[in-house]
């Protein structure tokens, strides 16, 4: 088999600040069938230093030949003291301290047997039912909490005079049902990504 019918499919997590991971994002411009997804992990109407925390989802089908690009985007990163995590099937590497870019070429092809691309498009296909399966378990118990905190807010609305106490804590439920409702429209969001055709 020659080395460019070889192809290898990864899902790559980082975790960071939103501006840092916008940026390292565009270092996959360069790589072939790669989707990127980056979520807020924060609320996004609170002020954090450096920017809100993130989570960024690379999603690639790779030529093995091009895994040593990645790499070298990933021993970046870990220079820069950023952990990276990367996932292979049900197998999961996360990556800490320095990595020079042949030792991640070397991890990642032990663990991953570079195959046809119709195979990799298959194993991609499983990693986003993997992803899509545990997202949507999160927002089924996320649903939960809306309806509750719903019932909450509706609850002391119908109260006609509210005390200093209950007003407080209107205000507070309300708060924390707009900040699940914004988190439910991210993992909503995130599906309809994973659930896009390459």
């Amino acid at each position: 088999m020659r080395s460019q019918d070889n192809f290898i499919a990864l899902d790559l997590v980082f975790h960071g600040r939103r501006p840092d991971l916008d940026t390292f994002s565009r270092d996959f411009d360069e790589v072939r069938w790669a989707s990127r997804y980056l979520r807020p992990l924060g609320p996004p109407h609170k002020y954090y230093y450096g920017g809100s925390p993130a989570e960024l989802v690379v999603l690639v089908v790779s030529l093995a030949a091009n895994i040593v690009t990645i790499a070298d985007i990933l021993a970046k990163r870990l220079a820069q003291r950023q952990d990276s995590v990367i996932r292979i099937g049900k197998k999961e590497i996360r990556l800490q301290g320095p990595w020079k870019p042949k030792e991640i070429v070397r991890v990642v092809t032990a663990t991953n047997t570079p195959t046809s691309k119709q195979e990799a498009l298959k194993r991609m296909r499983q990693i986003k039912s993997d992803r899509i399966a545990e997202t949507r378990a999160k927002l089924a118990d996320l649903e939960g909490a809306i309806r509750d905190y719903e019932n909450l807010v509706q609850g002391f609305r119908s109260i006609p005079k509210k005390q200093a106490w209950q007003k407080k804590r209107a205000k507070d439920y309300k708060k924390r049902l707009v900040e699940l409702q914004k988190e439910r429209d991210q993992l909503v969001s995130f599906i309809d990504f994973l659930g896009q055709e390459d």
